[in-house]
């Protein structure tokens, strides 16, 4: 049995989600920020993606920096912290929070890192913080349940660990509703719920909560997007008839979706450089192994750029299956065509090109295969 793991690698490079008023005013940023028991030299180092990547740096003394500049509208940013001399770019660091760039102060306060600061200051940060609240400490508990699954053998345990992990989702997700529902005018609330609920995970769901918001907000380019991925998300839902398309195999043949009418197939989206996508890959293994000879198969759809590091992943996992991927324009018209937004993201398609189930992972593309090709 295996904890499943409720992360995605979002499609675009760096995934900082910007968040324009519906006219796009320049903003004044002002971050002040104040660290307790860290250990100097230290560096702040705000980026934000516009446009462009863009970021900005202020050098830590006697536990205080201040980051001061503008941006083109009010957006999400993330302030990281380099301790002890610490290079930023050549080691990435984990110690961050997420702040909003707007007009007026933003506060940043911290007894020992960024990872537990509280913010505050200006309206968004404290809905911002509300959110982190809101959240807790659920994410980590999670974690820690899915690392102590990784070393487990006892099938009774592992079912203990399962329904733990889940009740903790039903109360994460609870959460994450119930914060929507209480901010309805914030772009916060918009933020949580683009990164939290995918319209093509349980559209009705999306839709709910997207309808809470005020038109203000809904009415934003990022609400207009999150519009669009919901539509989108109905053309490709259980019911539908999946989009054809055509991609190349290994050794450059093009083939069609198409090709595999006739079976069970599950589409499967993924690349090299997504860690749930390579922590997915032993489940894909295993269901292959187990159903491939009941007209059943798996197309996996890289969205890697990088061929040869395609190829070593696909090696390296024992993809046994077809493997495609698309020239940079094919894949960006592939996803959009499947209103993929992050990845790992995969369809069961029947024999008659019918998708019948969405997003299967774990446990839950084996029940799903068990049931159907008994």
């Amino acid at each position: 049995m295996k904890i499943k793991i409720l992360t995605t690698c979002l499609l675009s490079a760096l995934t900082v989600s910007t968040f324009a008023q519906q006219v796009k005013k320049e903003v004044n940023y002002h971050i002040q920020g104040t660290l307790h028991g860290i250990k100097e030299p230290a560096k702040a180092y705000m980026y934000y993606q516009y446009q462009g990547f863009h970021k900005d740096s202020a050098v830590v003394k006697d536990g205080k920096f201040v980051l001061k500049g503008t941006a083109p509208m009010p957006m999400k940013a993330f302030v990281l912290l380099a301790q002890n001399g610490q290079n930023i770019y050549s080691h990435p660091s984990m110690d961050q929070v997420a702040v909003y760039l707007q007009n007026g102060i933003t506060t940043i306060d911290s007894k020992d890192s960024l990872k537990h600061a509280r913010v505050g200051g200006t309206p968004l940060n404290k809905d911002q913080q509300e959110y982190i609240d809101a959240v807790g400490n659920l994410r980590e508990l999670q974690a820690g349940i899915s690392a102590r699954a990784r070393d487990i053998k006892d099938q009774r345990t592992l079912d203990s660990l399962q329904q733990d992990y889940l009740n903790l989702d039903i109360l994460l997700q609870t959460s994450l509703a119930k914060f929507i529902h209480t901010h309805p005018k914030s772009m916060v609330a918009l933020n949580v719920l683009r990164a939290n609920f995918k319209p093509s995970d349980n559209i009705q769901l999306a839709r709910s909560l997207f309808e809470s918001l005020t038109d203000s907000v809904r009415k934003t380019p990022p609400g207009e997007m999150y519009q669009i991925s919901m539509e989108d998300a109905v053309k490709v839902g259980v019911g539908k008839v999946a989009p054809d398309f055509a991609a190349q195999n290994v050794i450059g043949k093009e083939l069609h979706l198409s090709d595999f009418k006739g079976k069970y197939v599950l589409l499967d989206f993924w690349a090299s450089w997504c860690g749930p996508c390579r922590r997915e890959s032993p489940n894909l293994v295993k269901n292959y192994a187990d159903y491939s000879k009941k007209n059943f198969t798996i197309l996996s759809f890289s969205l890697d750029q990088d061929m040869d590091a395609w190829k070593k992943a696909v090696t390296e996992d024992k993809y046994t299956w077809t493997n495609v991927v698309g020239v940079p324009e094919q894949i960006g018209f592939v996803a959009k065509l499947y209103s993929v937004e992050g990845i790992p993201a995969n369809f069961l398609i029947d024999p008659t090109g019918k998708i019948i189930a969405t997003n299967l992972r774990g446990e839950e593309l084996e029940k799903k295969l068990s049931e159907i090709l008994k």
